[in-house]
């Protein structure tokens, strides 16, 4: 009895040392749940590139890839976990994605990106008809059925039996998530790398051992009503253009078909895959740094941007990005294999020497042992796996040790994770602007709000953001802080202005014109007969008694007191200074009449049938209406 006690006691000490020694390993008996799960998916099968007036576009058959991708998603995330015994539980552990809607696509659920290719776009398209097919009587999760009933309480469904429409993100290059799917691209940093790959001292030996081969066949092969492939770009230089023109023959044309065969095409892929490897995994190549890696730049994006996912999910407890999927070309996948170590490993052959094949994955998984669907685990709780699919026919997909692991430790705890990626990751687009020494449009305002240093730190900041922190409040470059405060004076200032044009009756003239006017003024009155006060400037009102014809022209003057019964006496005199001492004496009253002023004189002149003129006035004499002095 002793015997077996001492036996058990030694297997449990043993048991729980072996525990306590491996850190990283997971209790396989607990029933997994997935919080967040990240599909990086290659385009489904598309037309060749660099083929004049030959546009890519995703054919048929790689719209069916797609659909069939989004149907092994459906099967390990919802339908495995709906009906576990129908599937094989080795290849579908851990399938269940904790809240994932079912059968109705809910967009706040998920987060998708693609490429600005447009057969990026349309795979993402074609992989949700797998994931979430059509069906009648199924309402997208954040409308609901309020947004199918009609007020008749007649029940629509969507077009084509039920389609359903996802939100995808396709971002411009004028936007900082651009950087994430087409890291390459706009970074002058990477394209002047490439301009040592033809001087590489094992692709020159490569180059020149496969050119006739390259000529050869291309003769061979691209003839007749082919397509018409480049015969200068028939080299090893662009080995997987030139094998991606020979595999879509290979699947499209019989002739071409008949006359290649399996192997040829493997040979080829292979070519390909080492021109991509040296092209977009060389880690040794750097850029304006030492150790910045630009050769794999679409796979450090990619690394910040799984981070980026993860973190979020983490932040809102599963509510936010369950599934996260992003569409792009071959470049962030042979990156991704050379920076997380994968053509090191146990199965780096297949990493170093195979082209993805159309619709390929690479999965990443949030998950937790144990626990409830209702409760969010700790951080210590969380294990990352990595799985992919090469998508081969009848391929599901594998779990791949990363960053040196072997096969045996095949997840990692989060923290781990988050430590390994962020080693090699570029957290933000203000990072990227940095490595990549960029000149696209959201880069200029990260440049200018930062120093012109960009995010060389890598910390997660936002990255559209425009300002930065540095425990002081806000820093901006004074460079653009001035130009701001310019912009803004001359604002103010012309809004001012138009105030006071609106509200004052404030104008502008040309210099001078005030002149002319005074000028014009005084010939007019010459013209008109007007009479003049050098004391204020004012020419008084036109005499009642002149007629104007139409054209502004001066007529006679009719029933005037100076033509009237011969010249008469003037009583205020005939001097100047007595005339301009009676006017002083006169002014208008509210009849229009000439009367003396209050306190002058109380006489009044007998006035005429037209109640203007007077009786017996003498003629006026001419004034002289000479321009001042300085005038």
């Amino acid at each position: 009895m002793k015997g077996i006690i001492s036996a058990t006691l030694a297997s449990v000490l043993v048991g729980t040392a072996l525990s306590q020694s491996s850190p990283n390993t997971r209790d396989e008996s607990a029933t997994e749940r997935v919080w967040s799960s990240i599909a990086w998916v290659m385009h489904g099968d598309r037309s060749p590139l660099d083929v004049p007036g030959f546009p890519p576009n995703l054919t048929p058959l790689g719209a069916q890839q797609l659909v069939d991708r989004g149907r092994v998603l459906r099967n390990r995330y919802i339908v495995a976990a709906q009906e576990p015994d129908s599937f094989d539980v080795s290849k579908l552990i851990g399938a269940k994605l904790v809240g994932l809607s079912t059968n109705a696509i809910d967009n706040t659920q998920l987060d998708i990106l693609t490429g600005a290719d447009s057969y990026n776009f349309h795979s993402a398209l074609a992989l949700m008809q797998g994931l979430y097919p059509p069906s009648t009587r199924v309402f997208n999760g954040t409308d609901g059925i309020a947004a199918a009933l009609l007020a008749n309480t007649e029940i629509l469904d969507y077009p084509l039996e039920g389609y359903q429409y996802p939100v995808i993100r396709s971002p411009s290059v004028d936007d900082p998530e651009f950087v994430y799917v087409d890291a390459n691209k706009l970074c002058p940093q990477y394209l002047r790398s490439l301009d040592s790959f033809k001087n590489d001292t094992q692709v020159e030996k490569t180059y020149n051992e496969t050119l006739v081969f390259y000529k050869a066949e291309w003769k061979r092969i691209f003839h007749g009503d082919n397509i018409a492939y480049p015969l200068d770009l028939a080299d090893y230089h662009h080995a997987y253009a030139f094998y991606d023109a020979v595999q879509y023959l290979y699947v499209h044309d019989n002739a071409t078909k008949d006359q290649l065969n399996s192997s040829f095409i493997e040979y080829m892929g292979n070519l390909a895959a080492t021109e991509q490897r040296e092209k977009h995994g060389n880690l040794t190549v750097f850029g304006k740094e030492e150790g910045d890696k630009i050769r794999a730049i679409a796979g450090r994006t990619m690394a910040g941007k799984v981070m980026e996912w993860f973190d979020s999910n983490f932040q809102t407890e599963g509510r936010t990005n369950k599934l996260n999927m992003a569409f792009t070309s071959i470049e962030p996948f042979f990156a991704f294999f050379s920076l997380s170590g994968l053509v090191d490993g146990p199965s780096g052959n297949q990493f170093r020497s195979h082209v993805p094949n159309p619709s390929a994955a690479m999965i990443f998984e949030l998950f937790s042992k144990g626990g409830s669907d209702s409760v969010y685990p700790s951080d210590e709780d969380l294990w990352v796996r990595f799985l992919y699919d090469d998508a081969k026919s009848g391929s599901l997909p594998q779990e791949y040790a990363l960053f040196g692991n072997g096969n045996s430790q095949s997840v990692m705890p989060l923290a781990e994770f988050r430590h390994s990626m962020g080693e090699i990751a570029l957290n933000s687009s203000s990072h990227w602007c940095d490595v990549c020494d960029s000149s696209a449009s959201f880069c200029l305002v990260a440049k200018g709000t930062t120093g012109g240093d960009g995010n060389k730190g890598g910390s997660p900041d936002s990255s559209s953001s425009v300002v930065s922190h540095d425990g002081q409040g806000l820093k901006m470059d004074p460079t653009i802080a001035g130009a701001i405060g310019a912009a803004s004076a001359i604002a103010v200032i012309g809004l001012g202005l138009l105030a006071a044009t609106l509200c004052a009756g404030l104008r502008f003239h040309r210099a001078g014109s005030e002149k002319r006017r005074e000028q014009e003024r005084m010939i007019r009155m010459l013209n008109l007969g007007s009479a003049y006060n050098n004391d204020n400037n004012r020419a008084a009102a036109p005499d009642a008694d002149v007629t104007y014809a139409r054209n502004g022209i001066r007529h006679e003057r009719v029933g005037s007191w100076e033509m009237h019964n011969g010249f008469g006496t003037n009583p205020y005199g005939t001097s100047n200074t007595d005339r301009t001492a009676g006017l002083d004496r006169v002014y208008t009253n509210d009849a229009g009449f000439y009367s003396p002023r209050p306190g002058g004189s109380s006489s009044k002149r007998p006035v005429e049938d037209d109640q203007a003129s007077y009786f017996g006035a003498a003629p006026t004499k001419p004034r002289d209406f000479s321009l001042r002095d300085g005038e």
